[in-house]
């Protein structure tokens, strides 16, 4: 195990040391999330790729700000997210402005309140995390195992699991079993290592 093995001693290394090595390791744990978040606030594809590189240079420039004993560091980077996301929408609607759907999304931003923002992130956090967890496994689970589990997180009945993905009722509870085990362990060691 590296010195170096969870997410808040990467916060941590980039706030006291930055370098190259810990930058790439700090855009490769978050960039996939800022992404997610900012096509959940439904921010026109033709924006996000800007925009995810804004965000990601505004939290290194801001990590010396976060304190872990000010919250989590989840919250504090969704606050950035949002803030670099309507920053960044009210200067493309006053460079643009026939951009409706970024007035559109800017609109929900700023009308949306903090506790409501902060639901939204947390639902969504979730989802990604189950993501996350279940990409980590791809290795160590057959297709349709993952696939089995996947369907019954959607709450569907084991017997049109078993038809769907054509086997027997059994083998649903089988693989659904043995993917659940696993999960279960990657998704509490991700969130040690994400949720600190």
């Amino acid at each position: 195990m590296s010195k170096w093995n969870t997410r808040y001693t990467l916060i941590q290394r980039a706030q006291n040391s930055p370098d190259n090595d810990t930058w790439e390791e700090f855009v490769s744990s978050y960039k996939k999330f800022i992404f997610y978040m900012l096509n959940q606030m439904q921010v026109p594809q033709n924006l996000i790729d800007d925009l995810a590189q804004e965000i990601l240079l505004n939290l290194w420039s801001k990590l010396s700000l976060y304190a872990k004993e000010k919250g989590k560091f989840r919250s504090w980077l969704t606050r950035v997210i949002r803030n670099s996301a309507t920053d960044s929408l009210k200067k493309e609607q006053r460079y643009n402005k026939r951009q409706e759907n970024a007035s559109e999304v800017l609109e929900l931003l700023e009308n949306i309140s903090e506790s409501d923002f902060e639901k939204i992130i947390d639902r969504e956090w979730r989802s990604y995390m189950v993501e996350i967890t279940l990409d980590s496994l791809e290795s160590q689970l057959s297709e349709t195992a993952i696939e089995v589990f996947k369907l019954s997180l959607k709450q569907l009945p084991t017997e049109e699991i078993a038809a769907q993905m054509n086997i027997t009722t059994g083998s649903v509870y089988t693989l659904k079993n043995r993917v659940k085990e696993k999960f279960s362990r990657r998704l509490k060691q991700l969130v040690r290592e994400l949720e600190f």
